[in-house]
């Protein structure tokens, strides 16, 4: 099964798999948006027909901000 979800889109054409971050405003990544990520990343390692995998952001102004810092204070290590 291919991972991903509303907040991590993955799109697969032929050897590409396309990793996308969509949380707006700016692609905060908290603990389960990680874990999504890991998936994706372990699914892109296991499958030996993908052989380019592109991680990017949806949005317009930046890719990622980086950690939520707003879970990260509600305790999301």
């Amino acid at each position: 099964m291919i991972p991903g979800d509303d907040e991590i889109r993955v799109d697969i054409d032929g050897p590409i798999m396309q990793i996308t971050i969509d949380r707006p405003k700016v692609n905060a990544i908290d603990l389960p948006t990680s874990r999504k990520l890991g998936e994706a990343f372990v699914y892109f390692r296991d499958t030996p027909e993908l052989k380019v995998a592109i991680v990017t952001g949806s949005g317009e102004k930046i890719f990622s901000a980086g950690w939520d810092l707003k879970s990260l204070d509600s305790g999301d290590t």
